[in-house]
């Protein structure tokens, strides 16, 4: 059986995962449904219709049956990440996952009267806090030592295709170092950028729910001392604009999926329609990301205070895409630091493409 390389970030606002051919993305948001859904007529592209039934040794139920992605973000009730979730623990990190591969491997992998299996090499990786607190080999093992059975129901295209997926490998790494990687080489692993390269940089990572801030020092080697993680994110902060939304004007967005859809809107950004009337939410928007943005700049700070020989500090994740605006305007009125952001679909997809720069060159140097 061949063996395909999956680069996946479990972002805690979606999962990027890259292959050898695509790259796909799923809203980190489930909700628990029945077996049989009750529909009026099928979606029409498996990503808008993801309903499965999982079985796995590293569920803590075992099994369960979800509405994953999109059909998920659509429910009255369904669950998104918190602040208290570790990605390394979390039952809903490895049901998407697994939901995602199992998106690939029904278009790889033999199928023998609708059971495919599937084999996989996982390049991923966990917070700096959670690597810190020595999750990482937990999270490695959940993968390795069980086999995972993901059936697809009422899903558009795939319905009644059962995956079973083994990990023949599953490297675990940290997130604020991954991105440096995607920084300062190509897809060869041959380094694009020598001046980078031989600086200190700081990589903040702003995600849903925690913040990496990881520090390189010259040739990638990463300060173990400074790089840290704090679980500051922007999660908490958009479920505050969505009761704010509610209490104001009696609209209530499903997720924060439905949320930022509107905040990031390029036609009609900042805008509901309130029984029918256009109406701009960005003042209580406005009101709620810059006090994140100033703790973010306080982290900013005291980083740069702990190691003054910083030259450049890059700005990553959906986190950063939110807060530019005010974060930009902090530091032009305090200490006009270089900060540095990547473009919208850069800065997202920054991890998953490290996480498979890593993934190719560990499976070179297997091969060698």
């Amino acid at each position: 059986m061949i063996t395909r390389l999956a680069a996946v970030d479990i972002g805690n606002d979606s999962v990027k995962a890259r292959f050898d051919d695509y790259t796909v993305q799923i809203p980190n948001v489930i909700a628990d449904e029945v077996d049989e859904r009750n529909i009026v007529s099928l979606e029409n592209e498996p990503l808008d219709g993801l309903h499965v039934s999982i079985v796995s040794g590293a569920l803590k139920k075992g099994k369960g049956t979800y509405a994953v992605g999109k059909l998920a973000a659509d429910y009255a009730e369904n669950n998104e990440l918190t602040p208290s979730d570790d990605k390394a623990l979390s039952d809903q990190s490895l049901i998407l996952l697994l939901t995602t591969l199992a998106l690939d491997a029904v278009e790889h992998f033999a199928d023998d009267n609708g059971i495919v299996e599937a084999r996989y090499r996982l390049s991923t990786g966990l917070p700096l806090k959670e690597v810190r607190n020595k999750l990482r080999s937990t999270f490695q093992e959940r993968l390795e030592k069980n086999q995972h059975e993901i059936t697809f129901l009422d899903t558009p295209v795939y319905s009644g295709k059962k995956v079973r997926i083994n990990f023949e490998r599953a490297l675990v790494g940290s997130e604020g170092y991954a991105a440096m990687i995607e920084l300062v080489t190509d897809d060869e692993g041959n380094t694009r950028n020598e001046e980078l390269s031989s600086a200190f940089v700081l990589i903040h990572d702003i995600g849903g729910l925690s913040t990496d801030s990881a520090i390189i020092k010259p040739n990638c080697i990463i300060d173990n001392v400074h790089s840290d993680g704090i679980r500051l994110g922007v999660s908490p902060y958009l479920d505050t604009i969505i009761d704010r939304v509610d209490n104001e004007y009696r609209y209530r967005f499903h997720s924060r999926l439905g949320l930022l859809r509107v905040i990031t809107s390029e036609s009609n950004r900042f805008h509901i329609h309130v029984r029918g009337n256009r109406t701009n939410i960005k003042p209580i928007v406005d009101e709620i990301l810059y006090p994140l943005a100033q703790e973010e700049y306080k982290q900013i700070r005291k980083l740069w205070s702990a190691v003054p020989e910083i030259q450049y500090a890059f700005l990553i994740g959906g986190g950063s895409i939110l807060l530019r605006e005010y974060l930009d305007q902090i530091n032009h009125n305090e200490d006009n630091y270089p900060l540095r952001f990547l473009e919208s679909n850069e800065s997202i997809w920054a991890i998953a493409n490290a996480y498979y720069k890593l993934g190719m060159a560990e499976q070179q140097h297997g091969a060698k």
